[in-house]
Protein backbone atom coordinates (compact mmCIF):
# COMPACT_ATOMS: atom_id res chain seq x y z
CA UNK A 1 0.00 0.00 0.00
CA UNK A 2 2.64 2.55 1.04
CA UNK A 3 4.55 1.30 -2.55
CA UNK A 4 1.58 2.85 -4.12
CA UNK A 5 1.05 5.56 -2.50
CA UNK A 6 4.63 6.55 -3.10
CA UNK A 7 4.78 6.18 -6.81
CA UNK A 8 1.29 8.18 -7.04
CA UNK A 9 3.66 10.63 -5.01
CA UNK A 10 5.87 10.48 -7.77
CA UNK A 11 3.72 10.76 -11.01
CA UNK A 12 1.90 14.16 -9.54
CA UNK A 13 5.73 15.43 -8.69
CA UNK A 14 6.82 14.42 -12.23
CA UNK A 15 3.07 15.42 -13.78
CA UNK A 16 3.77 19.26 -11.87
CA UNK A 17 7.54 18.94 -13.07
CA UNK A 18 6.28 18.76 -16.94
CA UNK A 19 3.20 21.18 -16.21
CA UNK A 20 6.03 23.89 -14.84
CA UNK A 21 8.50 23.05 -17.64
CA UNK A 22 5.80 23.52 -20.80
CA UNK A 23 5.26 26.80 -18.84
CA UNK A 24 8.67 28.08 -19.43
CA UNK A 25 8.91 27.26 -22.72
CA UNK A 26 9.70 30.62 -24.93
CA UNK A 27 6.23 32.12 -26.63
CA UNK A 28 5.40 30.82 -30.21
CA UNK A 29 7.51 32.93 -32.59
CA UNK A 30 4.33 33.49 -34.44
CA UNK A 31 3.92 36.36 -31.94
CA UNK A 32 6.62 38.54 -33.14
CA UNK A 33 5.63 40.74 -35.98
CA UNK A 34 8.45 41.04 -39.22
CA UNK A 35 8.76 44.42 -39.38
CA UNK A 36 7.83 46.00 -36.24
CA UNK A 37 8.48 49.47 -37.55
CA UNK A 38 5.55 49.25 -39.53
CA UNK A 39 3.09 48.11 -36.88
CA UNK A 40 3.78 51.02 -34.61
CA UNK A 41 1.85 53.54 -37.20
CA UNK A 42 -1.74 52.61 -37.84
CA UNK A 43 -1.81 54.54 -41.34
CA UNK A 44 1.76 52.75 -42.61
CA UNK A 45 1.78 54.34 -45.74
CA UNK A 46 1.01 57.73 -45.14
CA UNK A 47 4.29 57.58 -42.56
CA UNK A 48 6.71 56.50 -45.87
CA UNK A 49 8.57 58.46 -48.12
CA UNK A 50 9.87 56.14 -50.05
CA UNK A 51 9.51 52.00 -50.70
CA UNK A 52 12.04 50.75 -53.62
CA UNK A 53 11.70 47.12 -55.19
CA UNK A 54 14.10 45.39 -57.47
CA UNK A 55 14.51 41.65 -58.41
CA UNK A 56 17.19 40.94 -60.82
CA UNK A 57 17.70 44.05 -63.31
CA UNK A 58 14.09 45.43 -62.52
CA UNK A 59 13.97 48.14 -60.18
CA UNK A 60 11.25 50.24 -59.15
CA UNK A 61 11.74 53.15 -57.20
CA UNK A 62 9.18 54.89 -55.53
CA UNK A 63 8.86 57.91 -53.89
CA UNK A 64 6.37 60.36 -52.66
CA UNK A 65 6.47 63.80 -53.67
CA UNK A 66 3.26 66.90 -53.42
CA UNK A 67 1.04 65.49 -56.44
CA UNK A 68 1.85 61.59 -55.27
CA UNK A 69 4.19 58.95 -55.23
CA UNK A 70 6.31 58.41 -58.58
CA UNK A 71 7.67 55.43 -59.91
CA UNK A 72 11.44 55.62 -61.05
CA UNK A 73 11.38 59.39 -61.43
CA UNK A 74 8.45 59.34 -63.90
CA UNK A 75 4.77 58.38 -63.80
CA UNK A 76 2.55 57.73 -60.69
CA UNK A 77 2.20 54.39 -58.70
CA UNK A 78 -0.66 52.68 -58.15
CA UNK A 79 -1.54 53.07 -55.13
CA UNK A 80 -3.57 49.79 -54.50
CA UNK A 81 -0.58 48.16 -55.06
CA UNK A 82 1.39 50.24 -52.60
CA UNK A 83 -1.09 50.21 -49.91
CA UNK A 84 -1.36 46.22 -50.30
CA UNK A 85 2.04 45.56 -50.10
CA UNK A 86 2.58 47.98 -47.02
CA UNK A 87 -0.31 46.28 -45.39
CA UNK A 88 0.88 42.83 -45.86
CA UNK A 89 4.58 43.63 -44.53
CA UNK A 90 2.59 45.41 -41.78
CA UNK A 91 0.74 42.39 -40.50
CA UNK A 92 3.35 39.45 -41.28
CA UNK A 93 4.33 37.34 -38.45
CA UNK A 94 7.73 35.17 -38.26
CA UNK A 95 6.35 31.74 -37.81
CA UNK A 96 9.87 29.85 -36.92
CA UNK A 97 13.70 30.40 -37.88
CA UNK A 98 14.89 28.36 -40.53
CA UNK A 99 18.62 28.04 -42.20
CA UNK A 100 21.01 30.44 -41.23
CA UNK A 101 23.63 28.85 -43.64
CA UNK A 102 24.02 30.90 -47.21
CA UNK A 103 24.42 28.28 -49.72
CA UNK A 104 20.93 27.42 -49.20
CA UNK A 105 19.49 30.71 -49.70
CA UNK A 106 19.64 30.26 -53.95
CA UNK A 107 17.10 27.60 -53.42
CA UNK A 108 15.20 29.70 -51.12
CA UNK A 109 14.85 32.32 -53.36
CA UNK A 110 16.93 34.56 -50.92
CA UNK A 111 19.57 35.99 -52.37
CA UNK A 112 20.52 39.32 -53.06
CA UNK A 113 19.40 39.27 -56.31
CA UNK A 114 16.20 38.09 -55.33
CA UNK A 115 12.86 39.81 -54.49
CA UNK A 116 14.38 43.21 -52.11
CA UNK A 117 12.82 45.37 -50.31
CA UNK A 118 13.67 48.74 -49.31
CA UNK A 119 11.50 51.08 -46.45
CA UNK A 120 12.35 54.51 -46.08
CA UNK A 121 10.60 56.95 -43.12
CA UNK A 122 12.25 60.58 -43.87
CA UNK A 123 14.87 59.66 -46.04
CA UNK A 124 16.04 56.90 -42.90
CA UNK A 125 16.15 53.41 -44.38
CA UNK A 126 13.77 51.33 -41.67
CA UNK A 127 13.93 47.94 -43.17
CA UNK A 128 16.12 46.06 -46.08
CA UNK A 129 13.99 42.32 -46.19
CA UNK A 130 13.95 39.80 -49.06
CA UNK A 131 10.91 37.75 -49.67
CA UNK A 132 12.22 33.95 -51.18
CA UNK A 133 10.02 31.30 -52.06
CA UNK A 134 6.57 29.82 -50.20
CA UNK A 135 6.96 27.16 -48.13
CA UNK A 136 4.58 24.27 -47.20
CA UNK A 137 3.20 25.57 -44.27
CA UNK A 138 0.20 27.31 -45.73
CA UNK A 139 0.63 31.04 -46.20
CA UNK A 140 4.18 31.09 -45.17
CA UNK A 141 6.86 32.55 -47.31
CA UNK A 142 11.12 32.36 -46.57
CA UNK A 143 12.44 35.73 -45.55
CA UNK A 144 15.02 37.30 -44.33
CA UNK A 145 16.54 40.81 -43.30
CA UNK A 146 19.20 42.02 -45.74
CA UNK A 147 21.91 42.16 -43.54
CA UNK A 148 21.21 39.04 -41.13
CA UNK A 149 21.75 35.09 -42.53
CA UNK A 150 19.46 34.18 -40.51
CA UNK A 151 15.89 32.92 -42.36
CA UNK A 152 12.11 32.69 -41.62
CA UNK A 153 9.20 31.49 -42.09
CA UNK A 154 6.66 34.33 -42.32
CA UNK A 155 3.09 34.44 -42.68
CA UNK A 156 0.53 36.60 -44.78
CA UNK A 157 3.17 37.57 -47.86
CA UNK A 158 2.72 35.10 -50.64
CA UNK A 159 0.10 36.98 -52.73
CA UNK A 160 3.35 40.24 -53.07
CA UNK A 161 5.05 39.86 -56.66
CA UNK A 162 6.64 42.62 -58.41
CA UNK A 163 5.97 43.74 -62.33
CA UNK A 164 5.29 47.06 -64.16
CA UNK A 165 1.71 46.02 -64.16
CA UNK A 166 1.85 46.05 -60.38
CA UNK A 167 3.40 49.64 -59.81
CA UNK A 168 2.38 52.03 -62.92
CA UNK A 169 -0.25 53.39 -62.90
CA UNK A 170 -2.95 52.55 -65.57
CA UNK A 171 -6.00 53.31 -64.77
CA UNK A 172 -6.52 56.92 -64.68
CA UNK A 173 -10.04 57.16 -63.78
CA UNK A 174 -12.72 54.94 -63.24
CA UNK A 175 -16.07 56.95 -63.22
CA UNK A 176 -19.41 55.39 -63.93
CA UNK A 177 -21.12 57.25 -66.80
CA UNK A 178 -24.20 57.78 -64.30
CA UNK A 179 -22.34 60.32 -63.09
CA UNK A 180 -21.57 62.15 -66.20
CA UNK A 181 -24.38 64.90 -66.57
CA UNK A 182 -22.83 67.55 -69.50
CA UNK A 183 -20.41 66.67 -72.24
CA UNK A 184 -18.81 69.63 -74.21
CA UNK A 185 -17.16 68.54 -77.50
CA UNK A 186 -14.89 70.97 -79.16
CA UNK A 187 -13.69 70.52 -82.31
CA UNK A 188 -14.00 72.81 -85.49
CA UNK A 189 -17.28 73.51 -83.49
CA UNK A 190 -18.09 72.96 -80.20
CA UNK A 191 -21.10 70.80 -79.24
CA UNK A 192 -22.76 70.60 -75.95
CA UNK A 193 -24.92 67.64 -74.85
CA UNK A 194 -27.25 67.18 -71.43
CA UNK A 195 -28.74 64.19 -70.22
CA UNK A 196 -32.61 63.92 -69.61
CA UNK A 197 -32.69 64.10 -65.34
CA UNK A 198 -36.11 62.06 -65.89
CA UNK A 199 -35.53 59.72 -68.91
CA UNK A 200 -31.79 59.95 -68.55
CA UNK A 201 -31.26 60.08 -72.40
CA UNK A 202 -29.10 62.18 -74.38
CA UNK A 203 -29.98 65.21 -75.59
CA UNK A 204 -28.79 68.55 -77.56
CA UNK A 205 -28.29 71.51 -75.28
CA UNK A 206 -27.55 73.49 -78.42
CA UNK A 207 -30.35 76.08 -79.39
CA UNK A 208 -29.72 75.86 -83.16
CA UNK A 209 -28.97 72.80 -83.25
CA UNK A 210 -31.98 71.20 -81.39
CA UNK A 211 -34.06 70.27 -84.66
CA UNK A 212 -31.30 67.96 -85.59
CA UNK A 213 -31.42 63.85 -85.14
CA UNK A 214 -29.45 62.96 -82.77
CA UNK A 215 -28.21 59.34 -82.11
CA UNK A 216 -28.32 59.57 -78.33
CA UNK A 217 -26.26 55.61 -77.74
CA UNK A 218 -23.08 57.61 -79.19
CA UNK A 219 -23.07 60.23 -76.55
CA UNK A 220 -23.89 57.60 -74.20
CA UNK A 221 -20.52 55.76 -75.53
CA UNK A 222 -19.09 58.98 -75.10
CA UNK A 223 -20.36 59.18 -71.64
CA UNK A 224 -19.54 55.48 -70.96
CA UNK A 225 -15.63 56.02 -71.74
CA UNK A 226 -14.31 57.45 -68.14
CA UNK A 227 -15.34 53.91 -66.78
CA UNK A 228 -12.28 51.92 -66.55
CA UNK A 229 -10.14 54.35 -68.64
CA UNK A 230 -6.91 52.63 -68.57
CA UNK A 231 -3.45 54.58 -70.59
CA UNK A 232 -0.94 52.57 -72.37
CA UNK A 233 1.79 54.80 -71.94
CA UNK A 234 2.85 58.04 -69.87
CA UNK A 235 5.39 60.48 -71.39
CA UNK A 236 6.74 64.00 -70.34
CA UNK A 237 5.20 66.03 -72.59
CA UNK A 238 7.38 67.25 -75.64
CA UNK A 239 4.42 68.97 -77.89
CA UNK A 240 3.18 71.66 -75.96
CA UNK A 241 2.91 74.06 -79.10
CA UNK A 242 0.31 71.57 -80.40
CA UNK A 243 -3.23 72.39 -80.49
CA UNK A 244 -5.78 69.85 -79.73
CA UNK A 245 -7.24 67.96 -82.76
CA UNK A 246 -10.56 68.09 -80.43
CA UNK A 247 -11.53 67.99 -76.99
CA UNK A 248 -13.94 66.89 -74.71
CA UNK A 249 -15.12 68.29 -71.09
CA UNK A 250 -17.36 65.84 -68.93
CA UNK A 251 -19.24 67.35 -66.04
CA UNK A 252 -19.85 65.29 -63.42
CA UNK A 253 -22.04 65.31 -60.23
CA UNK A 254 -20.62 67.89 -57.33
CA UNK A 255 -19.10 69.92 -60.00
CA UNK A 256 -16.34 67.76 -61.00
CA UNK A 257 -15.01 68.15 -64.30
CA UNK A 258 -12.24 66.08 -66.45
CA UNK A 259 -11.56 67.38 -69.85
CA UNK A 260 -9.60 65.25 -72.18
CA UNK A 261 -7.45 66.44 -74.95
CA UNK A 262 -6.82 64.72 -78.07
CA UNK A 263 -3.55 65.51 -80.24
CA UNK A 264 -2.83 63.92 -83.85
CA UNK A 265 0.82 64.81 -85.11
CA UNK A 266 2.20 64.95 -88.47
CA UNK A 267 3.15 61.13 -88.29
CA UNK A 268 -0.54 60.17 -86.99
CA UNK A 269 0.38 59.48 -83.94
CA UNK A 270 -2.53 60.15 -81.68
CA UNK A 271 -2.42 61.10 -77.61
CA UNK A 272 -4.11 62.38 -75.24
CA UNK A 273 -3.53 64.80 -72.05
CA UNK A 274 -6.10 65.00 -69.36
CA UNK A 275 -7.14 66.96 -66.67
CA UNK A 276 -9.54 66.50 -63.05
CA UNK A 277 -10.59 69.30 -61.40
CA UNK A 278 -10.72 67.11 -58.50
CA UNK A 279 -6.95 66.73 -58.65
CA UNK A 280 -5.39 69.55 -60.21
CA UNK A 281 -2.60 69.79 -61.61
CA UNK A 282 -1.67 66.18 -61.08
CA UNK A 283 -1.30 65.56 -65.10
CA UNK A 284 -0.36 68.41 -66.19
CA UNK A 285 2.82 68.20 -68.29
CA UNK A 286 2.10 64.56 -69.27
CA UNK A 287 1.09 63.00 -72.44
CA UNK A 288 -0.40 59.73 -72.85
CA UNK A 289 -1.58 56.61 -75.12
CA UNK A 290 -4.61 54.75 -75.27
CA UNK A 291 -5.67 51.26 -75.74
CA UNK A 292 -6.93 51.04 -79.18
CA UNK A 293 -10.37 49.68 -77.75
CA UNK A 294 -10.77 52.95 -75.75
CA UNK A 295 -8.73 55.45 -78.83
CA UNK A 296 -11.54 54.68 -81.32
CA UNK A 297 -14.44 56.27 -78.90
CA UNK A 298 -12.12 59.59 -78.99
CA UNK A 299 -11.50 59.64 -82.47
CA UNK A 300 -15.25 59.55 -83.66
CA UNK A 301 -16.22 63.13 -86.15
CA UNK A 302 -19.22 65.27 -84.65
CA UNK A 303 -21.06 64.40 -87.03
CA UNK A 304 -21.17 60.84 -86.81
CA UNK A 305 -23.65 61.23 -83.77
CA UNK A 306 -26.23 62.08 -85.96
CA UNK A 307 -28.39 60.00 -87.45
CA UNK A 308 -27.40 60.89 -91.55
CA UNK A 309 -24.03 62.08 -92.62
CA UNK A 310 -25.58 64.89 -94.42
CA UNK A 311 -28.20 65.99 -91.49
CA UNK A 312 -24.77 66.09 -89.46
CA UNK A 313 -23.33 68.02 -91.86
CA UNK A 314 -26.01 70.73 -91.86
CA UNK A 315 -25.81 71.05 -87.81
CA UNK A 316 -22.63 71.59 -87.74
CA UNK A 317 -22.39 74.34 -90.36
CA UNK A 318 -25.31 75.71 -88.48
CA UNK A 319 -23.34 75.73 -85.25
CA UNK A 320 -20.62 77.49 -86.84
CA UNK A 321 -22.53 80.54 -87.56
CA UNK A 322 -24.50 80.52 -84.92
CA UNK A 323 -22.78 79.23 -82.03
CA UNK A 324 -23.00 80.82 -78.66
CA UNK A 325 -21.38 78.00 -76.55
CA UNK A 326 -17.55 78.76 -77.36
CA UNK A 327 -15.60 78.93 -74.41
CA UNK A 328 -18.20 77.97 -71.82
CA UNK A 329 -17.35 75.48 -69.01
CA UNK A 330 -20.22 72.88 -68.79
CA UNK A 331 -22.05 72.74 -65.70
CA UNK A 332 -24.03 70.64 -63.68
Amino acid sequence: MSKSKTLLGLFIVAGFLAFYLLQKEPKNTQDERFIAALSANESAVNSLTRVLVSQGDQQFDMVKEDTGWRLNDGFYVRMDSLSKWIQALKNARLIEPKTANPNNFPALSLTENDLRVRIYQNQTLISDIILGQSGRTPDARFVRFYDDNQSWLASGLNGLTSSVEVWQLALIFDVPDSQVKVIEWSADKTLRFTKNTESGQWQQANEQTASASLDPQKIATLAASLSGFRIQQANKTTADSLKPWQSFVFGLEAGRQISIEVYRTDSDTTFFKVADSQQPGRYEGWQMTLPDYKLETFLIEQSAVFDTQSEGDDVINSAENNNTTDGQQPST
